[in-house]
């Protein structure tokens, strides 16, 4: 059973498995793991900046804190616009 586990449901070797085990060795399974982006805005921020009026593209280029700046300013803008 433990042949059929290894091989059929987590695709490794017995070597493979243990080195994972014993060293932290992740097995290679042909696929790079992918990170977000150092300076990416998260996608909530993203949406809100959209819905205030500014382009995806345009908002695709802040920085994370230049992102939050923007929206701060566009909240403001549009709370002024309702007084």
């Amino acid at each position: 059973m433990w042949s059929h586990i290894l091989k059929h449901q987590l695709e490794v070797t017995q070597e493979e498995f243990w080195a994972c085990v014993r060293n932290g060795e992740a097995p290679g399974r042909g696929f790079v793991a992918m990170q977000a982006p150092p300076q990416s805005i998260p996608l909530f921020l993203l949406k809100e900046l959209m819905r205030l009026g500014l382009s995806e593209q345009e908002a695709l280029g802040l920085s994370p804190a230049e992102a939050a700046e923007k929206r701060a300013e566009l909240l403001a803008q549009s709370i002024d616009e309702k007084k």
